[in-house]
């Protein structure tokens, strides 16, 4: 699977940005941009949503959420989010000189490389999700 399985669909306090090195356990990440300033990420769950093939309805068994602590993003921060185990921590951008929140997901295995997969994030007694589509 390429970097570019994946396409935006639409945007909110939250973007979806890229998804880099789907498959690869290590290397793994996906990282979204804060269209304006967050108070607290505790309030957003992200979700990777997997589809059954035979009728199109979730697969529970497959589907990932992540919850993230409370963490304070500015407008253009960003979360980049690996999928391997590690300690959570801050850092500035080589190339964008933007703050980035490092979250580990702390999964055993990758997911943005599962078929018929999609992200989704979530507001906390809100209705709107956020996702990218599989091409």
């Amino acid at each position: 699977m390429n970097d570019e399985q994946f396409e935006f669909l639409t945007d909110h306090d939250l973007e979806i940005f890229k998804v880099y090195n789907a498959g690869d356990y290590e290397k793994e990440n996906l990282v979204l941009i804060a269209n304006k300033d967050i108070s607290s990420l505790y309030n957003y769950i992200l979700v990777c949503m997997v589809e059954r093939k035979d009728d199109g309805l979730p697969d529970y068994d497959k589907c990932r959420f992540l919850t993230f602590d409370d963490i304070e993003l500015k407008k253009g921060d960003r979360v980049r989010i690996y999928t391997c185990k590690g300690e959570d921590h801050q850092e500035t951008g080589v190339k964008t000189g933007k703050r980035y929140e490092v979250v580990y997901w702390n999964l055993y295995a990758p997911v943005w490389n599962i078929p018929l997969s999609s992200i989704e994030i979530m507001e906390r007694g809100g209705s709107y999700s956020v996702m990218f589509g599989t091409i």
